[in-house]
């Protein structure tokens, strides 16, 4: 699911065509139209991101088409996809923080051979997740393959510096104790709890407290039930496979700290963009499609200014 720009170019050369635009009120983020291997060129050495999120075309071989906006997801073969991967993805590695991480959304079509790519560019020690983001949707009963319901997003980290946000999501004490499987007791407060162990021989070591439990929530795991956006949600704004602000929100709550500048050069609708501003992250966003630009900008702030110089 891309959302990211038309196509972009498959010479080993600069697109000819980048300008910055540069929503006045908003100093936080900048908006790039151009290839993403000629904005990379054109920020200061000085720019270095804590995390860079890409959402290539995932070699799908079909167009996609929405109200505002359309892309080819179409190669001459495997190899080719793959060499122009590599070349954009060798261009982003090296702005990332030594305490940074790489972010790559893909699906089934090519994400065993990206896995392979990513590794040999970051190193297969600083591979930390493949995060199965599971949406529902229509189903039908399969003959041939089943429904493909979920994507998954890649995370290298730059080195062992780079450190992710414990996260949690909320559940209710009547999960945790079906999960739990055991008696609930009341200590003489009338507090309910469940006993904790140490492993073999040691399952009465402690007590764990309900309401402590609720209170903190349940740890992020790899697999997140996030819903896709259908046709009539609120949040979209036209451009094919958008993805939902929760989605980037959580990322970047996971990967970043505030204040931190982020990356996406194929940031199509900008759902990045928006994601790190309500956060208080900075964003730097591309896309080499001007369509995708003008609905980037719609978006994230209304009577932007064109062509703006570099901001320092």
């Amino acid at each position: 699911m891309f959302d990211g720009g038309t196509s972009f170019p498959r010479s080993e050369s600069p697109a000819v065509r980048l300008r910055l635009v540069y929503p006045a009120d908003d100093p936080e983020v900048w908006v790039w139209e151009g290839d993403a291997g000629a904005v990379l060129q054109t920020l200061p050495q000085s720019w270095r991101f804590r995390c860079i999120y890409w959402d290539p075309p995932f070699f799908t071989g079909r167009d996609r088409r929405g109200d505002r906006g359309a892309f080819v997801d179409a190669w001459d073969s495997l190899g080719e996809y793959l060499a122009v991967m590599r070349r954009h993805w060798e261009a982003m590695a090296e702005r990332l923080r030594p305490d940074g991480f790489f972010a790559l959304h893909c699906d089934w079509h090519a994400s065993h051979y990206l896995k392979v790519l990513g590794d040999a560019i970051f190193g297969y020690d600083q591979f930390r997740n493949e995060i199965v983001w599971h949406y529902t949707g229509r189903r039908q009963g399969a003959r041939w393959r089943l429904n493909a319901k979920h994507d998954v997003i890649l995370v290298w980290a730059k080195s062992r510096r780079a450190l992710m946000h414990p996260l949690f999501e909320p559940w209710d004490r009547a999960q945790y104790v079906r999960m739990k499987r055991q008696k609930v007791h009341r200590d003489e407060e009338g507090r309910e709890w469940i006993w904790g162990h140490r492993g073999r021989g040691r399952s009465h070591a402690y007590r764990i407290y309900l309401d402590e439990v609720v209170r903190q929530g349940r740890a992020l795991d790899d697999v997140w039930d996030l819903p896709i956006l259908n046709t009539s949600d609120r949040e979209r704004v036209g451009y094919p496979t958008q993805k939902p602000t929760a989605l980037l929100r959580r990322l970047l709550a996971l990967l970043t700290d505030p204040g931190d500048l982020v990356g996406d050069f194929m940031a199509g609708s900008g759902t990045t963009g928006v994601a790190a501003r309500e956060l208080g992250r900075r964003a730097v966003l591309a896309d080499v499609n001007p369509e995708a630009v003008a609905v980037m900008i719609e978006r994230l702030r209304p009577g932007a200014k064109i062509d703006s110089p570099l901001p320092p």
